[in-house]
């Protein structure tokens, strides 16, 4: 049995709707690559956000910055598909961390 990392506890097992604790999964959702490589770069983040509506200004934001270069986008993103489908955890909490401030679209390019 696989042991999820640190950040897939912190951000896909309780942000991810998606998400199967467990399973082999090879690949990550862009939103995980970018948390990530801002927590490597030792930017201070607070993961611990709470759900809230995200306004559609930075809904399209982030889809144009950091969902088109997602693994996941084309075929397999069931909120690109349907924007009324929950999105991945990794959006969640970069949506989350740009409403409160803490990151800025700059991190996320």
């Amino acid at each position: 049995m696989r042991i999820e990392t640190p950040l897939e506890q912190t951000l896909c097992l309780k942000f991810c709707a998606y998400y199967k604790p467990g399973k082999n999964e090879e690949l990550a959702c862009r939103g995980y690559v970018v948390v990530e490589r801002l927590l490597h770069d030792r930017k201070n983040l607070l993961l611990d956000c709470h759900l809230r509506e995200f306004e559609p200004a930075t809904v399209g934001l982030i889809v144009k910055t950091m969902c088109t270069a997602c693994d996941f986008y084309e075929q397999d993103c069931d909120f690109m598909q349907n924007r009324k489908a929950r999105p991945c955890g990794g959006f969640v909490l970069v949506a989350q961390l740009l409403a409160s401030g803490v990151i800025t679209m700059e991190d996320i390019r």
